[in-house]
């Protein structure tokens, strides 16, 4: 038999595993997300990963996600009982022969999410109970290389699932907002601007920004590196990450946006300064320029800023409104959550553990920074 292998708080994983492999797995829920990374042989005709209530086929298949290269076709299914139910049919099948893959499976209340190498390509409801499921079974034409599964209970889920917004203070609104108001929407249909702080956004208020260096004038203060929370740091802030980033790593950023706020931004940096590389870049906007409720994400590498990432579900800041932020690690990936909300998840442009420190700077004043 084998076994996933603990090695962070509710992250598991195994390497080099053989096929067909079957492994117990240490509960689902809402929230969980399990990854598969391999290679398809040469020959290959398909293969399968199972969700299964036993540790084979031989018992129910809660989840059946079965490629088809020979076909040209992926079904998914389930089976109860021996018997398979209505097949789900896509025409396109996003494997070839002989190249690695990477395929994601991400777990919420109403289903699977199937992504392969990042791009969303099923959904598939749930049938059975998830509760149902004890065992992960990979049969087929490949070569396993890796096998990560991270708990839901990582980022919180037994207490709120951040893909199913729960209703938050003032009868249903994140907290910050002002009370009797709706919350904010994100600008989707607004055209990214040209990124970097030299050159804001025109217009707004009271004329043109002008343009200032990223750090708002003044360098970071550095925290200590201890693990405990850190109450009342000043702004800009900087503080060593305990232990650096893995799969399961958490971070909490509380804090009271400024009455007269423009921007303000939590960054998560491979240094201890704006100079280094940035792995995450969320820079929330609340009236900056032209702009108006914009929480923009991007990285910074070699200098350079990536692509800008902008919608967002709903928008959790306000002058004068406190705030709650959930940061956590994925392997490929980083969460945020705002106010018991899901908000966003950002794919990583370069490897995770190049990460080690936590940067926020701007117009906000931080109650408290804490790691898990």
């Amino acid at each position: 038999m084998a076994y996933l292998e603990q090695r962070g708080p509710g992250f598991y994983e195994s390497s080099h595993v053989s096929v067909p492999y079957s492994v117990q797995l240490p509960g689902l829920q809402p929230g969980s997300e399990i990854v598969v990374e391999g290679k398809t042989n040469d020959h290959c005709k398909g293969f399968s990963v199972n969700f299964c209530a036993g540790p084979n086929m031989d018992s129910d298949v809660v989840f059946h996600y079965n490629p088809r290269l020979e076909q040209g076709r992926v079904v998914s299914n389930d089976k109860q009982r021996g018997n398979w139910g209505p097949e789900e049919i896509d025409a396109h099948v996003p494997f070839q022969r002989d190249q690695n893959f990477e395929i994601r499976f991400k777990i919420s209340q109403h289903g699977y999410e199937v992504i392969v190498h990042n791009s969303p390509v099923h959904n598939f409801k749930h049938r059975l109970a998830i509760e149902r499921v004890s065992h992960l079974f990979i049969t087929g034409d490949i070569s396993v290389k890796k096998v990560q599964l991270t708990t839901g209970q990582s980022f919180g889920y037994s207490q709120y699932n951040p893909y199913q917004p729960q209703p938050g203070v003032y009868g249903g609104q994140p907290q910050g907002a002002p009370y009797g108001s709706q919350p904010q929407a994100a600008a989707y249909g607004s055209q990214p601007q040209p990124y970097g702080y030299s050159q804001p956004p025109q217009g707004g208020y009271g004329g043109q920004p002008q343009p200032q260096p990223y750090g708002y004038g003044a360098p970071p203060q550095s925290a200590g590196q201890s693990g405990g929370p850190i109450v009342n740091p000043p702004v800009p802030f900087t503080g060593a990450i305990p232990g650096g980033m893995y799969p399961g790593k958490m971070i909490f950023v509380s804090g009271v946006v400024n009455p007269n706020a423009q921007r303000f931004s939590i960054n998560l940096v491979t240094g201890n300064t704006e100079n280094h590389d940035f792995g995450l870049h969320m820079d929330v906007r609340i009236a900056f320029g032209s702009e108006r409720n914009v929480i923009v994400r991007t990285n910074k590498k070699g200098g350079a800023w990536g692509p800008e990432e902008r919608q967002a579900p709903f928008f959790p800041f306000a002058p004068n409104g406190n705030f709650d932020v959930t940061i956590l690690a994925e392997q490929n990936s980083i969460k945020v959550a705002a106010n018991n909300q899901h908000l966003f998840e950002f794919h990583l442009r370069s490897p995770l553990q190049e990460i080690n420190h936590v940067l926020v700077m701007g117009d906000v004043r931080l109650t408290q920074v804490r790691f898990q």
